[in-house]
């Protein structure tokens, strides 16, 4: 490189140090991804919450509930099932269960404090904000 390029590559940080701190703080920011080759997943807003679900007309038994965002990201864990929910903050709610695609439910509340999509419910302390 020439010595009259990168002189003025160098004046250009010392005149400019703002740009050197944006280019650091941009570095910073990205470093902690380099090299990941999956996405990043959500943390966890709080601990998983322990309810009771019911699956269709089946039994009411153990589950857990855990909320990635809340209002917007959330899943049940029912025995090895797990089933997944998003809802779009327009009022729409979706579920995918296991592997398959995810599907358009409706939410409603139950006469005894249940909250169900489409046949999957869930009563206990549900984490609503």
């Amino acid at each position: 490189m020439p010595a009259a390029v990168s002189w003025r590559f160098a004046r250009s940080w010392h005149w400019c140090p703002a740009m050197g701190l944006v280019l650091v703080g941009t570095l910073a920011l990205a470093a902690p991804q380099l090299g990941r080759s999956q996405p990043l997943q959500a943390e966890p807003t709080q601990e998983p919450v322990q309810l009771r679900c019911r699956m269709g007309n089946g039994p009411w038994r153990d589950c857990r509930m855990v909320v990635e965002q809340i209002g917007a990201a959330w899943s049940l864990q029912v025995g090895s099932e797990r089933i997944e929910f998003a809802h779009d903050g327009r009022g729409q709610v979706r579920m995918q269960r296991g592997r398959a695609a995810w599907v358009p439910v409706q939410s409603r509340w139950g006469q005894d404090a249940t909250l169900c999509w489409d046949g999957i419910c869930a009563k206990g302390d549900i984490p609503l904000d």
